[in-house]
C-alpha cells in the first residue's frame, strides 16, 4: 500500500478546471479520485494545503486533508515525512508530490519517492508520445526476425 503526500496548492495551480473552482480544495479531491491518480483505493492519500481550515473541503472519508494554519504546508510535509521515518511504515512506499525542489530533495534524502505535479497528473500506463516512435507492423516483424536470427541463431 502506497502513501501519497501531496502539496495541495502546487497541484491546484497545475489543473485549470480545479484552479478556477470556487472551492479548489474540494475540486482537487474530486479530480484526483475521478482520474484515479493515486491508483488503488487502498492507497492512502494526505493532501496538505497552506492556510486556514476550509470546512467544506475537510469532509472526505478516503483522503486525509490537512490545512497548515499558521505553519507552511512545506513544514507540515517535512514533519509528516519525519513522523513516518520514525514509524515502521517503509519510506520506500511514500510518494511526495510537490513542485518545491526543497521538499522533493528532502523526501528523497529520507528515502521517500518524490514526484513533480506534472508527472503526477500525467495519465498512468500510457506511453509518452514524444518518446515513442510509430513503427509499422511490417517493420516490427522485420526487426523481430532480425533479432531472432541474432539471438536464437535461427
Amino acid at each position: 500500500m502506497l502513501l501519497y503526500i501531496i502539496d495541495g496548492f502546487n497541484l491546484v495551480h497545475k489543473i485549470p478546471s480545479v484552479k478556477s473552482s470556487d472551492i479548489p480544495q474540494l475540486e482537487l479531491i474530486y479530480y484526483i479520485k475521478n482520474n484515479k491518480l493515486t491508483g488503488s483505493r487502498n492507497n492512502k492519500v494526505v493532501i496538505v494545503f497552506d492556510g486556514a481550515l476550509q470546512p467544506e473541503a475537510k469532509r472526505d472519508a478516503e483522503f486525509e486533508i490537512v490545512f497548515s494554519g499558521e505553519f507552511s504546508a512545506d513544514d507540515l510535509i517535512k514533519a509528516r515525512i519525519d513522523k513516518i521515518k520514525n514509524s515502521k511504515y517503509p519510506l520506500s512506499e511514500v510518494i511526495v508530490v510537490s513542485d518545491d525542489r526543497e521538499i522533493r530533495d528532502y523526501a528523497k534524502k529520507q528515502g521517500a519517492i518524490s514526484e513533480r505535479t506534472v508527472d503526477f497528473i500525467k495519465p498512468k500506463g500510457t506511453a509518452n508520445r514524444s518518446d515513442s516512435k510509430d513503427i509499422s507492423y511490417p517493420l516490427q516483424k522485420e526487426i523481430t526476425d532480425e533479432l531472432r536470427k541474432i539471438w536464437l541463431k535461427e
